[in-house]
């Protein structure tokens, strides 16, 4: 009897947590929000920033370290230990892994299915939003099916999906590789969307929108948030028009945004912390504009925040004794990649002919010697390199994924970085387990996944797709 009666027990529960969650509310509202290069090295380093980098938000914490469910996800790709964008991307958005720089096929070069296109066909409103080009592998893998150098297949790719908002800094080809396409403003114009550029062209009233910067010599990422005009367009203000935008969209069951913060990977693959992390904080507050959406529809709302890959290698701790010091991390003013540019144009003018003024101006745009004490050895390795480089003109630039820096800049990069305490091991991405955090409706069925591909099949799970 009593091992009958243990059996009834054991069946009752088992239905009732079925029950459960077969009538568990799907939500109506979801973020997907992608760190595009962003580790847990990366998480602490911002944190870290907020907490001992005098910023002017003084002891703001970051948003996810506040969410209740949090868990670590594997990111190869199917043929590679290290995965790229692309890959990660596409196993990200279809639940599916795939081979380096294949966007939305299968490694037989099939189309996948994102759950970004399966909510559209739900009835839901779609958004994707990136810091970097709207065309570009991570916001790509949500509507393409194309190889990653394709991109003006891809740019077509976006404006066939019929999602309502699609923002970022530009289109890669816009004209295709050798400038004799159709313009693909064109059509995504035929297509029925709107393009607005930058804060001052957005048209709220637009049905579908594709919002661009209103540079339009742009064909890269936004500026850095380092060295941006405060009055330019941000990630912050696409992730802030669209929630706005597709939270008022009529007879659309709710919506589906993903943000991605493409720059934490673009700062990060020429290991320049002060601008990764400014970057990272930047992405903290647009998932902080949608924790306060979920503060207002607490029922309703699903946040899920993620990376598709760890960039750079960063470890915090470059010797086991040194301190820490990261408020030299406000002392930088402009990005390694724009500091070798300026670099570069004072040694074609000749502007630079002497140690003196190379050092006024690395003291300038990083705080080294101003407010960032040198030592005598330190310095002389600065002098060294400006001599070989500049006045010999013997050694050959640093090369990384997307720029050309100056070895001059480059050391001085990376003496800051030895200053404030951190240390990096590669210009490309790695293969280490990236974090993962969630709130809201239906998160907890997210704490106990481990792999990229785990994380839409849950979504589709949640939302009973087949």
């Amino acid at each position: 009897m009593k091992r009958n009666a243990q059996k009834w027990v054991l069946t009752l529960v088992i239905l009732l947590i079925s029950t459960t969650l077969l009538s568990a509310k799907t939500p109506k509202y979801i973020f997907y929000c992608i760190g595009d290069g962003m580790s847990f090295a990366h998480v602490m380093a911002t944190q870290l920033y907020y907490e001992h980098g005098n910023n002017p938000n003084g002891k703001e914490s970051l948003a996810i370290l506040d969410f209740p469910v949090r868990s670590a996800i594997r990111t190869y790709a199917n043929n590679s230990l290290i995965t790229c964008s692309a890959a990660a991307g596409t196993a990200l958005a279809t639940g599916h892994r795939t081979n380096i720089d294949f966007v939305g096929i299968d490694p037989e070069g099939k189309p996948l299915t994102s759950i970004a296109k399966q909510l559209r066909d739900k009835g839901y409103a779609i958004g994707i939003v990136t810091s970097g080009q709207i065309d570009d592998a991570t916001p790509a893998a949500f509507y393409a099916s194309q190889m990653r150098k394709d991109a003006y297949l891809i740019g077509r790719d976006g404006a066939d999906s019929q999602f309502d908002y699609l923002a970022g800094s530009a289109l890669k080809q816009p004209y295709g590789k050798d400038q004799k396409q159709p313009s693909l403003y064109d059509y995504y114009r035929q297509k029925g969307y709107t393009i607005c550029r930058g804060i001052d062209g957005f048209d709220a009233q637009a049905d579908k929108v594709l919002l661009l910067d209103a540079d339009t010599t742009l064909r890269s990422w936004l500026p850095y948030v380092i060295e941006r005009d405060p009055e330019a367009m941000g990630l912050e203000f696409m992730v802030k028009t669209g929630i706005d935008k597709l939270s008022r969209e009529k007879g659309k069951k709710g919506f589906f945004m993903m943000i991605e913060g493409a720059s934490i990977d673009h700062a990060s693959h020429p290991c320049d912390i002060a601008t990764a992390v400014k970057e990272g904080a930047e992405f903290d507050r647009c998932v902080k504009l949608t924790y306060e959406f979920y503060r207002q529809h607490p029922d309703e709302t699903l946040i899920i925040v993620t990376a598709d890959h760890e960039t750079g290698g960063l470890t915090l701790g470059e010797t086991s004794m040194k301190p820490f010091h990261w408020e030299y991390v406000n002392y930088q003013k402009m990005s390694k990649e724009s500091l070798s540019n300026l670099f570069q144009r004072l040694r074609k003018t000749g502007e630079i002919d002497t140690w003196e003024k190379a050092r006024k101006i690395l003291a300038e745009n990083t705080g080294l010697w101003d407010k960032i004490p040198v030592n005598a050895g330190e310095e002389a390795k600065l002098m060294q390199c400006y001599y070989e480089t500049i006045v010999k003109k013997n050694s050959e630039q640093e090369i990384t994924l997307y720029s050309r820096n100056e070895p001059l800049v480059a050391e001085a990069i990376a003496l800051l970085a030895r200053k404030i305490g951190v240390g990096w091991t590669t210009f490309s991405h790695t293969g280490s387990f990236v974090p993962l955090y969630a709130i809201g409706c239906q998160a907890q069925q997210f704490g106990t996944l481990n792999d990229n591909t785990e994380i839409p099949n849950t979504i589709r799970k949640i939302m009973k797709i087949k």
